[in-house]
């Protein structure tokens, strides 16, 4: 009973040191598993409060007295119910406990990972996913209803796609039905979400299946909701599989689906594209190219009514797209303090609620946190995440960099739609798909000629140019190819402002300290000076010297490595501070483009030049080479393949 169980009590009462008294007496055992008058067990309620201490002294104690941690209170639900709804740490405690069961059942058939799929709101869900699959967890389990985990993931609002992935990679079937014969896919549809319609199409969705109780397929159900992408996007795979099953080739269904080689496509059909596609028998492979050159030969004789349409859907398509549109900080006083902060104003200062967001798949990871794509307000966005924050200094830095990306507003700079302040601090700005420009120009089969080149350059100091006529003035010191991003239109954003700081008396303290990456870093900061625009014009210097670069000889290389000798960043700066060293720009460059690149990163920063003169040369060199395009090009080496 309630009335005579002291362990429930003490941690009702969240009395930390009678807790650890009572969990070491002999009668803990029977206390552990005793319930109070709510059906609640000592650690179904330190569970439910994120009482990690707690948590961490009754695991132990279960252990000590071999307690079964899997027993179920009066609606059956068992400790790791509770835990799928607790903090990270939390739940992977409680997973990591020996006697755990995953597979648990409550009084719904819902085992554990049905509401871990369903309620699990951290984007850094893999971790106890995995714990999960190591444990032996059936990802195919089915509640009263018919309902599997995947069912229910489509559910969660904070990390569906992610965890649908994880489930599709570790066994789950796309295609088990609810007692209404309705499919995962089913549940996408009605939730109007195309990207996850798409991942359970590839996944092998079954497109036909009908529920009993609407007599619906997901296809009917994407018509009736009026629906036209997602419609389309649905017959593109009913017209695949009814194409192969007509033809007899339903074998190589998953072949066609992962190619994404639909019947509207298949004209093209040759020997290399079947060699990739994995299929070897000489039968088949005749069959199939004999088919689609039927398929091409209808396409033929009906490609001017194909062609107006496509441009009906161009236009209709792009018309749509115009009008779219680790551990919890010490936060207490925060959201006041960011209110306080200079040069922003009151209406730019934006906080976001976690609910609000919906991680959709991990970008990255680096020293300051975890990135993610992700949905805000059904705008795509980057989610950063930053790690643990334990001290003032860290909340600090949180506060400048917050100061900087709330106070601008450019179309140079990525746009920052507010913070996230618990249960995690996160940054939320615009996406930019193409990732950094450093990605972009290690992607060897991009072709990055000249008209390309003077495009990334000028956005890149119009994004710094942005900063430094900013009032007060803002200075980047942290400026390279990784924080500078390239959107879907080949636009470039300045981002990261992690070090980037006003330019007033109060920031001179910090304005002197050596920060950033020494390969990009001026020399003056190493000897001790103030950092300035002109610091970062040095950075911009090797910038350009990365971007000639790679027009020139077609391939990536990062300033300095030409110089074997120099394993470490300090050499680097060392070297570019006492001995003028700097990189070596190709011969082949045009003279007024070298020449920019080396007042750029003259030593004496008094003569390098500001934003402005950078941009004004910019684009008379631009003109120069557009009047003499044969002669630049032949400056270039190798000769890549187009891209859009």
């Amino acid at each position: 009973m309630a009335s005579n169980n002291e362990l429930v009590l003490a941690v009702q009462q969240n009395d930390l040191a009678k807790v650890k008294k009572l969990a070491s007496k002999k009668k803990a055992k029977i206390q552990l598993v005793t319930f109070d008058q709510f059906g609640q067990s000592p650690l179904s309620i330190a569970l439910k409060n994120n009482q990690e201490d707690m948590v961490d002294i009754l695991l132990g104690s279960y252990t000590q007295t071999k307690a079964d941690i899997n027993v179920r209170d009066k609606n059956g639900y068992a400790a790791l119910h509770q835990a799928v709804s607790s903090d990270d740490k939390i739940l992977m405690k409680v997973l990591q406990h020996e006697g755990i069961n995953v597979d648990v059942q409550n009084d719904d058939k819902n085992t554990p990972i049905h509401y871990f799929c369903q309620t699990f709101r951290s984007p850094n869900c893999q971790e106890p996913f995995q714990l999960f699959i190591q444990k032996g967890v059936n990802v195919n389990a089915q509640n009263k209803n018919g309902e599997t985990p995947l069912h229910k993931a489509i559910f969660n609002n904070s990390v569906r796609l992610m965890m649908v992935d994880l489930l599709l990679k570790n066994g789950a079937n796309v295609n088990l039905v609810n007692t209404n014969q309705e499919s995962p896919l089913h549940y996408a549809v009605r939730l109007g979400r195309e990207d996850l319609v798409s991942v359970l199409l590839k996944a092998g969705a079954d497109v036909n299946c009908v529920g009993t109780k609407e007599r619906k397929s997901p296809y009917d159900l994407a018509l009736e909701m009026n629906n036209k992408e997602m419609s389309a996007r649905i017959k593109k795979y009913k017209d695949l599989f009814a194409w192969l099953q007509e033809n007899s080739l339903e074998q190589y269904k998953d072949a066609f689906v992962k190619e994404e080689m639909f019947k509207d496509e298949l004209g093209g059909m040759n020997e290399k594209i079947l060699d990739k596609m994995g299929i070897q028998a000489a039968g088949h492979r005749l069959r199939i190219i004999k088919a689609t050159s039927i398929l091409r030969e209808q396409r033929d004789q009906d490609s001017n009514s194909n062609n107006s349409n496509a441009n009906s859907n161009h236009i209709d398509a792009r018309d749509e797209e115009d009008s779219s549109p680790p551990d919890t900080p010490d936060i207490s006083g925060l959201k006041d303090s960011l209110h306080a902060l200079k040069h922003i104003k009151m209406h730019d200062v934006n906080f976001i609620l976690d609910s609000e967001l919906e991680y959709t798949e991990k970008l990255g990871a680096g020293s300051s946190g975890k990135v993610y794509k992700g949905l805000y307000k059904n705008k795509e966005v980057a989610i950063k995440v930053l790690k643990s924050m334990t001290e003032a200094k860290e909340i600090d830095e949180f506060k400048k960099e917050f100061q900087i990306m709330s106070a601008i507003r450019s179309k140079h700079v990525v746009l920052f739609y507010g913070a996230v302040l618990e249960p995690k601090l996160c940054m939320v700005m615009e996406n930019c798909g193409r990732g950094s420009l450093y990605h972009v120009m290690k992607d060897e089969s991009l072709d990055i000629r000249w008209e390309k080149t003077f495009r990334f350059a000028l956005e890149t100091v119009k994004g710094i140019e942005c900063l430094h006529n900013w009032e007060p003035s803002i200075v980047h010191r942290d400026l390279k190819s990784l924080n500078l991003l390239v959107n879907d239109k080949w636009e470039v954003k300045v981002c990261d402002f992690g070090l980037s700081r006003f330019n007033t008396g109060s920031n001179l303290e910090t304005l002197v300290k050596m920060r950033g990456t020494f390969a990009y870093c001026a020399p003056e900061v190493y000897f001790g000076e103030q950092f300035s625009s002109k610091s970062d014009v040095y950075s911009i210097a090797m910038i350009l010297w990365e971007l000639v670069t790679r027009c020139i000889n077609g391939r990536y290389e990062r300033p300095f490595s030409e110089f074997k000798n120099l394993h470490h960043d300090f050499q680097i700066i060392i070297q570019t501070a006492k001995k003028g060293l700097r990189p070596s720009i190709p011969k082949a460059c045009p003279q007024s483009l070298a020449l920019l690149i080396q007042d750029c990163w003259d030593f004496n920063l008094e003569k390098r030049p500001s934003c402005g003169e950078i941009l004004k040369r910019l684009l008379e060199i631009e003109t120069e080479y557009k009047s003499n395009v044969e002669t630049w090009e032949q400056c270039i080496v190798p000769l890549g393949p187009n891209v859009e």
